[in-house]
């Protein structure tokens, strides 16, 4: 593949013309993919039951999902290393496209299971190559274009996932679901093969590690099992053990010579811990935003199953228009863009707290808007200066590694939101009351994540120019 000119002038053309237009699209159509597959299971799990049923493993097709998604996130450096950018991208196509098949095939919940384990390891794989892709070809000054490009396609399919799905359970063929996305990840396979170059084979490859992916795949799974008891203490002990299993698995990455991580991943005072620390936060509350949202939606305001999604939706809707109109912004505007995101992602916050229960629905939309517009002006603004701090050949490494961190949000904010809601009663048929008490409960956990989200935010503003400043001397 031929080098991308760094001194090209950013601009939207640059991201889809010339030498960047087939990587622009191979990435989000990877994304798309791993996004659709991560929405359709939500909509055919019924009709998936009804035909070989499972009713008591009815969550584990999507948590086992996101497990494999988080451990093939981390895998994402060590394969690079040691198949190389193109093969290593197509080795993540081929799992996703293989765990899409047997899926299809599934006379089991269990078999289905295994199947959905390895599409999460190909599409972990998928989401997390492609940001390193984006470290290791685009110039520093088109990332936010393309990362805001990225924020598009996640929006596209936050709408149009569900209803992917739910076209093909309509049709009483939950199976087509998957064979449909048979066709386009074997394309991308073949685009990835053809238009993305080989790079980062062997740079400092050593034995791959098996033991810290272990580790952290117990860590994964452990936090999945929270999900399936209502005992708080249970849920401690898990989430517990879990952090412990993880925080193992990283002291380990951090002292080993082919790390998954990035050096100083988890360390605050630097610029690369404080954005990962602040991935984490965000996509903590995030799903602490949104967890519960449908549901409370429907009891306590009476809204259809539709309007309520909608409803969450806004979030990402705002997500994505802010990325797209902060793209373009250089100089003070991006510390404008970074600290004022933070901001407002603590008033979404507290809208949320204030309006969630007793309303009004205009005031909630607003909250979730504003929680978004947050998220998506700071976002891909420290994703691309993230990647300006990294050591000399790390681009790629840092780029990818984003992606684990946020799943591992996702599978962390989960788990806690659900032992929030669980010691304030929440259970199945819970009364307004339970449910009023449960949402408030979460809520304030999400204010105390927005205010961690903003100090991370500009923790990072503080260490990111010297840092950066002192890589471009050397």
């Amino acid at each position: 593949m031929a080098t991308i000119d760094p001194n090209d002038k950013p601009t939207w053309r640059a991201v889809f013309s010339g030498q960047l237009l087939l990587p622009t699209l191979v990435i989000n159509w990877g994304i798309l993919l791993f996004a659709i597959d991560t929405f359709i299971i939500t909509t055919i799990m019924p009709s998936v039951i009804e035909d070989i049923g499972g009713t008591s493993l009815y969550a584990w097709p999507v948590m086992i999902f996101t497990v494999g998604a988080i451990v093939g996130a981390a895998s994402a450096g060590p394969i690079r290393i040691k198949y190389g950018q193109r093969d290593g991208f197509v080795l993540a196509g081929s799992l996703f496209l293989f765990g899409n098949l047997g899926a299809a095939f599934a006379s089991t919940i269990e078999i289905l299971i295994a199947w959905r384990l390895l599409q999460g390891l190909g599409g972990g794989l998928i989401i997390s190559q492609a940001f390193g892709v984006v470290g290791s070809i685009y110039p520093p000054g088109l990332r936010t274009r393309i990362f805001s490009v990225i924020s598009t396609t996640w929006g596209l399919a936050t709408v149009f996932g569900p209803a992917f799905g739910g076209i093909f359970a309509e049709l009483g063929s939950w199976r087509s679901a998957f064979w449909a996305l048979v066709p386009l990840t074997l394309i991308f396979c073949i685009l990835v093969w053809k238009f993305i170059g080989n790079t980062g084979k062997g740079e400092g490859a050593q034995r791959f590690p098996v033991t810290r992916l272990i580790l952290f795949s117990a860590g994964i799974l452990t936090i999945g099992f929270t999900s399936q008891t209502d005992e708080s203490m249970i849920r401690i002990l898990l989430i517990l053990t879990a952090i412990c299993l993880v925080a193992w698995a990283m002291r380990r990455d951090a002292l080993s010579k082919n790390r998954m991580f990035p050096r100083k991943t988890l360390v605050p005072t630097s610029a690369i811990g404080s954005s990962y620390w602040y991935n984490l936060f965000f996509t903590c509350m995030f799903i602490f935003a949104l967890l519960y949202s449908t549901l409370y939606l429907q009891i306590l305001h009476d809204k259809s199953p539709i309007i309520a999604a909608y409803i969450s939706a806004s979030l990402s809707f705002c997500w994505t228009a802010a990325a797209l109109i902060c793209a373009s912004w250089r100089g003070v505007m991006i510390r404008v863009a970074v600290v004022g995101g933070g901001l407002l992602m603590v008033a979404g916050a507290i809208g949320l707290y204030f309006f969630a229960v007793e309303g009004p629905i205009g005031f909630i939309v607003v909250s979730f808007g504003l929680m978004g517009l947050g998220i998506g002006f700071s976002n891909i603004h420290v994703m691309a200066l993230t990647i300006e701090c990294a050591e000399r050949g790390d681009d790629a490494l840092v780029a990818s590694s984003i992606q684990t961190i946020r799943n591992m949000g996702l599978a962390f904010g989960s788990a806690f939101a659900g032992l929030l809601a669980n010691s304030a009663g929440l259970k199945e048929e819970a009364s307004p009351l339970i449910i009023s008490r449960a949402v408030e409960l979460i809520h304030t956990g999400a204010i105390i994540l927005a205010i961690l989200t903003l100090l991370s935010l500009i923790i990072f503003i503080g260490y990111h120019h010297k840092e950066n400043r002192f890589i471009r001397n050397q």
